[in-house]
């Protein structure tokens, strides 16, 4: 399945562990003083800036992205009947803009 998703290859490849953490150290600094709706996965939200980044989309194309291609989805691991809309991928990805950058990641 791999030859024909490259994105699940990448995805084997890559070790999402230290990012994850990294995020989710992140995400208790953020949280502490917002309520709402239960968030996205961070590491997924992470991923589909990846994809946004990596393919030239626009948000709103994003979204539509990670609605009708299954590797996207796949690669991102967003429930099927939970995917973020636009204004929410663009929130998420202004938000890590304000953050320092992870330590441990290469320019």
């Amino acid at each position: 399945m791999f030859h024909r998703f490259p994105l699940l290859k990448l995805d084997q490849v890559i070790d999402w562990q230290p990012i994850e953490q990294y995020l989710n150290r992140q995400r208790t600094r953020y949280l502490r003083d917002h309520r709402g709706r239960p968030a996205y996965p961070l590491l997924s939200m992470f991923k589909a800036v990846l994809l946004g980044q990596w393919h030239s989309l626009s948000d709103p194309e994003l979204e539509h992205s990670l609605i009708t291609r299954i590797d996207f989805n796949l690669f991102c691991c967003f429930d099927e009947l939970s995917i973020p809309d636009y204004s929410t991928l663009c929130r998420y990805r202004n938000r890590r803009r304000k953050t320092t950058p992870c330590p441990n990641c290469r320019n």
